[in-house]
């Protein structure tokens, strides 16, 4: 049986923890949880492992959720943290914060140069690639602008590059809680790489079926963080699903 490593998001908008639906800003939600009482939540079930997304950094294209890395990383938490890295120095920065990876998209997709400069300051290991897909086409700047290119064809040509980690968001099934679209992920598995998927996960029976496909990694956001619990936290503390 394949497995798959879940990943709960914490997505920040102005600090407060948040949720969109298919990257609207204006649906914006916000949660009355605080982003420790979130992190501890975590920890609370025994799951060790954190997507921090800061959304206003997506927009604005400056990271500046630092204060919340810091605590997340401090309570002994594994840290991927985007959302505006659009400069070395502020990967170098997640880095030495203690983020484990660091996940980039609008400055990859648009700067060939510094996609290059990440791959040889801190190698594939340590950045993720983010393709965040609607309509086929990948999307930038906090989902606000359209990409030039083919989902598809930028993966492989950052694959090409020498970039081996990609999350795709599914943009359609964003923030729904209406399930995967097994085609779309399907099509995403025979892609080379390790590839991350988020876009409507909402149960065990969806990380199922992306595990049972090849998808190597699950980012589960409003399935974890909705009182209903459509994920059992107590089901993501094992290292691997």
């Amino acid at each position: 049986m394949r497995t798959i490593e879940v990943w709960p998001a914490v997505d920040l908008l102005d600090g407060q923890v948040a949720r969109l639906h298919q990257g609207d800003y204006a649906t914006a939600h916000r949660y009355r949880l605080q982003p420790i009482d979130a992190f501890n939540r975590l920890l609370d079930h025994g799951v060790p492992r954190l997507h921090l997304v800061d959304l206003s950094g997506a927009e604005s294209g400056t990271f500046d959720a630092w204060s919340a890395l810091a605590q997340a990383v401090r309570l002994g938490l594994r840290v991927e943290a985007g959302g505006g890295f659009r400069t070395p120095e502020a990967v170098a920065r997640a880095l030495a914060e203690g983020a484990q990876r660091v996940v980039v998209g609008t400055g990859l997709i648009e700067s060939p140069a510094f996609a290059d400069t990440l791959l040889e300051r801190f190698g594939a290991d340590a950045i993720v690639a983010a393709v965040d897909v609607q309509d086929g086409r990948a999307k930038v700047r906090g989902w606000t602008t359209d990409g030039e290119d083919d989902a598809f064809s930028l993966w492989e040509r950052l694959y090409a590059r020498g970039f081996r980690r990609v999350n795709v968001t599914d943009i359609q099934q964003d923030g729904s809680l209406a399930g995967i679209r097994e085609a779309f992920w399907r099509a995403w598995s025979r892609q080379p790489g390790e590839c991350g998927a988020g876009g409507g996960i909402r149960s065990p029976a969806d990380l199922t079926t992306l595990a049972e496909l090849g998808i190597a990694r699950a980012v589960v956001g409003k399935a974890w963080l909705e009182e209903e619990g459509w994920i059992d936290l107590a089901s993501l503390s094992e290292e691997e699903l």
